[in-house]
């Protein structure tokens, strides 16, 4: 019997860590989350998801710019959560990004205020974004 997990859309957030990769904490819910016969089972043809037909949208917070240019070489969050949530089932998977946060605090704010306006436009909510 698939694991439960409520109506969609899931929503998580993962801040980039100095390897451009996810949180101690959100690997850990990934150990939690993957289990065998709950959100995935073992077939013939290999590993099947079964939280099907959810959709999943992750907020990244990045000091840097992972996302085009010479260090999206180095991303190795976005691959690794799209992986593990397709694991499960879940392949309708968006990404937010909040990035080059660490390069002053106007273009911080920028990213910010662009991260919630793509979030309002994918969940269908306004947020408030700074003036």
């Amino acid at each position: 019997m698939p694991l439960d997990i409520g109506p969609g859309p899931w929503r998580t957030r993962a801040p980039a860590h100095a390897r451009s990769g996810i949180p101690s904490t959100l690997k850990v819910w990934f150990d939690y989350v993957l289990r065998a016969g709950l959100t995935f089972r073992y077939t013939e043809a290999g590993p099947e998801g079964l939280v099907t037909g959810k959709r999943a949208i992750v907020v990244e917070s990045r000091g840097g710019l992972y996302s085009e240019g010479p260090a999206q070489a180095m991303d190795s969050q976005e691959p690794h959560l799209r992986t593990m949530l397709g694991f499960i089932g879940i392949t309708d998977v968006s990404f937010v990004r909040a990035e080059r946060l660490a390069f002053g605090p106007e273009i911080r704010d920028q990213a910010i205020d662009g991260a919630k306006v793509e979030l309002g436009r994918l969940t269908g909510t306004a947020l408030a974004v700074a003036a």
